[in-house]
């Protein structure tokens, strides 16, 4: 889960929908004060002023939409140099710039590239740190959690908001909310010097009340993260990823994103998975508790980038469109109008996602796709909303070769990778039950069809990225093969790093 995932706001006109449309029920208090309204600042429209360039002028996106309506002859297409430079964040396209008449099923790539350098107030946060305090913590995993929970802490400046929760056999309150200062600091280390282990794992009381201290900060503190340690399984109340999946959906609705931390070989990677896509999260794999410091500096470093706070992208397809699904992330609909939520962003990430969409196409044209619309709050900006928007389109051709030749470089580049990511996560559930025949297979296939996108693509960018994918895939294939020479716990452990390795957790 790394980094990774540019475009002109156009008139809306050209599809029939209002760029104001509220939030549903559902989305955080944070992201419905994003909807555009009289302050709300939309970038790149016409007559509208943009944000001013990134102090780095910031990495151009490697595709551009097919075409966009209403566009001034000199603007260059969304995802270049010059799209970049004037603080647009957001790129979508389609598949091909070309589709075949008739309804028919196809890809729509959607990309946000946050500039890289971001000067101004870092953005107040809250954390709550949730850490797994049963039995199978106790020697050195404590230890560990103990030193790196007490060093994050002090890394964090005055004015933060920290709480603290164990869970054992029951979630412990250790440090309600409190805002860092002078005077709570002491408090909280002696917190943090006091956990120990003992008892069961109630990840799901854990994870519930950390969230309720998380959503409850104020607007001052749109950074709302929770931050899990655990080495081990639910195993008290209830304890499928699809149920503590669902209670990460339920604080991601206010703004609350889990970063997961699983320790050794034995935490259920599964849960930690659902966890870290439920509420657009982050996941890392630990193969020795030591790792634990090294983790949070990179969560604290990241915190200090924040670049936009309570951000979502909004679907809003066109007439003779409709919004299948985007596979692995979060999806909320409004209508025909589909939205992923991404929470807090930090400068540098780069965030890609793939939405299947049904085309009803005319017999010739050119057409909309959809509309796509990056709604944050500016940090840099005295948490101003913004929208940015991009309109991607396709033209109508009888000849399947046009549609071939005309294939969307980045589009096709991320659908492959996000569907090897798929993949490799299906691989290391098979790895770890032990059918290593079928892990082979769907790594086989995944890193066959990267190579044939990679023949394809014409961009150097383009194929040295899916070039190292397919490395990447390679790789996991020598580790499913070891796996199946290798006694069981190493085996679980290779199994882990399969699925810490997946590209779904790049850019996140």
């Amino acid at each position: 889960m790394r980094t990774m995932l540019a475009g002109v706001l156009m008139g809306c006109a050209a599809l029939g929908c209002a760029a104001g449309a509220a939030a549903p029920p559902e989305t955080s208090a944070a992201a419905a004060e994003v909807a555009p309204g009289p302050g709300a600042r939309q970038e790149g429209a016409p007559g509208v002023a943009a944000a001013p360039a990134a102090a780095d002028g910031t990495a151009a996106a490697a595709a551009p939409v097919a075409a966009v309506a209403a566009a001034p002859t000199a603007v260059e297409a969304p995802g270049s140099r010059a799209e970049a430079s004037r603080g647009v964040w957001i790129g979508a396209a389609g598949a091909s710039d070309f589709v075949l008449p008739g309804t028919r099923e196809t890809q729509l790539g959607v990309w946000v590239d946050v500039p890289a350098a971001r000067r101004g107030a870092r953005a107040p946060a809250a954390v709550a740190l949730l850490v797994d305090a049963s039995g199978s913590m106790q020697g050195p995993k404590m230890d560990h959690a103990r030193a790196a929970a007490q060093a994050f802490v002090d890394g964090l400046p005055d004015g933060d908001l920290v709480s603290l929760v164990s869970f054992a056999d029951a979630a412990v309150e250790r440090v309600a909310p409190a805002v860092l200062g002078p005077e709570t600091r002491p408090a909280v280390a002696r917190a943090i010097a006091a956990l120990g282990p003992e008892g069961s794992t109630n990840l799901f009381e854990g994870l519930r009340l950390a969230e309720r201290h998380a959503a409850a900060a104020p607007s001052t503190h749109a950074v709302r993260r929770v931050v899990l340690i655990s080495d081990g399984q639910a195993n008290i109340g209830p304890s499928s990823p699809e149920l503590l999946g669902a209670l990460a959906q339920r604080g991601a609705a206010h703004g609350v994103q889990i970063t997961s931390i699983g320790v050794g070989a034995d935490y259920d990677e599964r849960t930690l998975n659902a966890l870290a896509l439920g509420s657009s999260g982050r996941l890392y794999h630990l193969t020795e508790a030591r790792q634990m410091s090294s983790v949070l500096e990179r969560e604290l470093a990241l915190l200090q980038t924040t670049a936009a706070t309570g951000a979502f992208v909004e679907i809003v397809p066109a007439p003779g469109v409709e919004v299948i699904g985007v596979p692995n992330e979060r999806a909320d609909r409004s209508g025909d109008a589909v939205r992923v939520l991404l929470g807090t962003m930090f400068g540098g990430q780069h965030r890609e996602m793939l939405v299947r969409v049904r085309v009803t196409a005319p017999a010739a044209g050119s057409h909309p796709l959809a509309s796509v619309r990056l709604h944050f709050r500016d940090p840099e900006n005295g948490n101003v909303p913004r929208v940015q928007e991009v309109v991607a389109r396709y033209e109508v051709t009888s000849d399947p070769a046009q549609v071939a030749a005309h294939e969307n470089e980045r589009t096709q580049t991320l659908a492959a990778v996000i569907e090897t990511g798929m993949t490799q996560l299906a691989a290391a559930q098979d790895v770890g039950s032990g059918d290593f025949g079928a892990a082979e297979a769907k790594l086989a296939a995944a890193e066959e069809r990267l190579r044939q996108q990679a023949a394809r693509a014409q961009s150097a960018k383009e194929k040295a990225r899916i070039a190292g994918a397919a490395s990447a895939v390679a790789s996991a294939r020598k580790t499913a093969r070891a796996a199946a020479a290798a006694p069981p716990a190493a085996r679980r452990m290779d199994a882990l790093q399969m699925n810490g390795a997946s590209p779904l957790w790049m850019g996140r």
